[in-house]
Formats: C-alpha cells, structure tokens, sequence
C-alpha cells in the first residue's frame, strides 16, 4: 500500500478531483445534518448513503487514494491507534459527561440512535461504509489536495478543522467533540505517511466498539413520572387537566443545571430560534425524528416573550411538550412562565397560534408519558436524575384567538 502522501493530483487544481474536494465538504455536512435531524428509522441509512457516496466518488475522482492490501503491521499498527483513540477518547466522554450536561445528553441520544436497528447491521455500516467511505474521501482525496497546495503540516489542520465543522450540522456535541479528537488523530496520521487502508481499518476498529458500548449501557426506560398504565396511544380521554396555578410550588430534589451549560443552551435556543423563524420552519422542525415547535411564552416580570425550541407531540389540534429542562431539579424558565401566565404562542413550521397551557395528571399524563418515552427515550433518564416530576403540558388553541 502507499506509505506516503501523494501531493501530485494534489497539485492540479481542476478536474473531477478539485470539483468533488471543494463540493464534498458541504455535502458531507448536509448529509450529516439528514441523518441526524431526519427520522430515526432513516439515520442509518443517509448515513451510509452519504458516507458511501463520497467514498465512491473519491475513487472515481482520484484513484490514486485507492488503499493497497493491508499487511500485518497496518492490522497491528491500526489496532494500537484505535486502542489510543478509545482510551483518550473514554477518559475525555467521561469528564464532559461529569460536567457539562449538554453532552450527556447529546450521548444519551446517540445511544438511542444505535438502537434503531439491530447490532450487526449497525457493525456492518459503520466499517464497511462509514469508515472507508470518510477515511477515503476526507484523509485521501481532501488532504491530498490540500498537502499539494499547502504542505503537509497545514493540510493535516485544515483537514481536520473541516472534518470537525462538518460534524457542527449533526447538532450533537457528543458527535463532534468525538470528530475533533478523532479526525485530528487520523488526519495527523496521515500528515505522518499512514496509508488510507490503515486509517479506515484503525477508524473502524474506534467507532464499531464505541457505538456497542453505548447501546450496551441499556434502554433510557420508561421510568418516571406517574404510573404507566397497558392503556393504548389512542384512549386518552382527556380527564384530569388542572389549572397551571396549581404546579407552582415543589419540593424536588436533583441536580443543578451548571452555568456553562446554561450559557451553551442559551446559544442552542437563540441560534435555532432564528434560524427556524427566518426559513419558516423549513429548518429546524425535526430533530432525531421528532418535530420541534418553538414555544413562546411571557416573562412575569416585564412581560418580555421568550422563545424556546421544544420537542411537540401532537393530538388532534392540541400539542403536548415536556418540561424536562434534561432532569434539573428546576423546572425550565419557560415552564415557570407558563405558571404565571399560561397564554403563549406556539410556531409549528410556518403555522403560528396562541395557545392556553394546561397540564396533565393522572391516567391521562400516565397514558402520554408512556407514548412519549416511546419516542424519545432522553425523556426517560431525564426523569431518573430528580424526583421533580416532569410535567406534560397541553397547548389547546385558545378559541378566542381564532
């Protein structure tokens, strides 16, 4: 197999090969952002589409990058880098999950994304499209190109900050922090003489056991607030709605949301806000096969609106969210407001209509919590961290609105 970079077709600046290295990154990054904001049925498969589609193409476009056989000290040499990769890299997963409460929860929906389908289907994708598919397309075609144009050690960083920012689209920080530590790796690898063969295979060898050992960790459950009755999806009858003023006060225990991870969802819900304002919905409606809605309450003090994206599950006209805040002892601030005043507006894609909150309780909260845990199981160890009970609210269009 090659032993070194290959700077010459690098060195070209046009033809097939230039067309693809400047289109594939964006098009990586919006098949990423398919895969993970899309249906969950679908993740896996966009996902080897978009990793198998680049590979091929990179082929095609440079041949040059086509891995040789792999010898024993490639085995040897990939089986040592992905050991490095994963040590690092558990020791890293373990202190963000400890501290930033983000993380573990973009983890937890990895977690559940890897069991949308069975564990050798899932082993299947990952080494025999995913790994090849990038390692074939970012280490070879892209960072060849870039070392013909600006050597060897910045086009080892440029590869790598690409590779990273492709990851931003997931939405997820678990994903991307995962895709700094190990694309830098590889791409330095590479910058190193390492041939493609090896990086796929030590790509490989990373990524099929971290993905096992998020789903061995087992179901999030449907743990939580209220009895789960065998009632079916469809007998909710509507019984038990109370009014918000009866919810104000609690006695929870849990854990505190630290003030980083308050500034970084701070940022998430401003920059989602906008962008599913300005595009009208087109942008930001789903997210891990669940449509989101932005909910937009009335601060008590001042009567400032604030703007949330939430998860919205819909019955008839009515929606019903979760006042989760990922397991706080608190309840979210736009649940607060919502105690104080439960007239709000709720945005469903381009269709804007004030709402009046009331929440569930009793058979009819139970009913809903197991439907809901059904679709996203995050919800589930949101309620395993407090002993709050986390409210499900009902948004009913308020008729005098209309």
């Amino acid at each position: 197999m090659t032993a070194s970079v290959n700077a010459g077709p690098a060195a070209a600046g046009t033809g097939p090969a230039a067309l693809l290295a400047a289109a594939g990154v964006p098009l990586a990054a919006a098949g990423l952002a398919a895969a993970f904001h899309g249906p969950r049925s679908a993740h896996w498969r966009r996902l080897a589409v978009t990793h198998g589609t680049l590979g091929l193409a990179a082929l095609v476009a440079q041949p040059s990058v086509r891995p040789g056989r792999l010898t024993r000290h490639d085995a040897l040499a990939a089986a040592g880098l992905s050991a490095g990769i994963l040590l690092v890299g558990s020791f890293a997963d373990a202190r963000a999950r400890g501290s930033v409460d983000r993380v573990a929860d973009d983890a937890a929906a990895l977690r559940d994304l890897s069991k949308v389908i069975g564990p050798a289907r899932m082993c299947a994708y990952l080494a025999l499209v995913v790994a090849p598919g990038e390692e074939l397309f970012w280490r070879g075609l892209l960072q060849d190109r870039l070392t013909g144009r600006y050597g060897t050690g910045r086009a080892a960083v440029l590869t790598s900050a690409l590779y990273t920012a492709a990851h931003v689209a997931t939405g997820n920080t678990a994903v991307t922090g995962a895709a700094m530590g190990m694309g830098s790796t590889l791409s330095f690898m590479r910058a190193r003489g390492a041939g493609v063969g090896r990086l796929a295979l030590a790509h490989a060898l990373w990524v099929v056991p971290t993905l096992l050992r998020e789903r061995a960790r087992g179901p999030a459950g449907s743990a939580g607030g209220g009895a789960v009755t065998g009632a079916g999806p469809d007998d909710v009858d509507g019984e038990g709605e109370r009014d918000m003023a009866a919810f104000r006060h609690s006695t929870a225990t849990g854990r505190e949301v630290s003030r980083w991870s308050r500034w970084v969802q701070l940022v998430n819900n401003v920059a989602h806000v906008a962008l599913y304002e300005r595009t009208n919905g087109r942008l930001g409606k789903r997210m891990l096969g669940n449509q989101v809605g932005i909910l937009t309450t009335l601060r008590p003090q001042g009567g400032d609106p604030y703007s949330v994206p939430l998860f919205t599950f819909p019955d008839g006209e009515d929606v019903v969210v979760v006042a989760s805040y990922r397991g706080s002892v608190h309840h979210p601030r736009w649940y607060r407001n919502l105690l104080a005043n439960p007239d709000a507006v709720l945005r469903v894609g381009g269709r804007v209509r004030p709402v009046r909150a009331t929440v569930m309780e009793g058979e009819e909260r139970a009913e809903w919590w197991q439907r809901i845990v059904g679709r996203f199981q995050g919800y589930a160890e949101y309620q395993r961290r407090t002993s709050r009970e986390l409210p499900l609210v009902r948004l009913t269009p308020r008729p005098d609105a209309e």
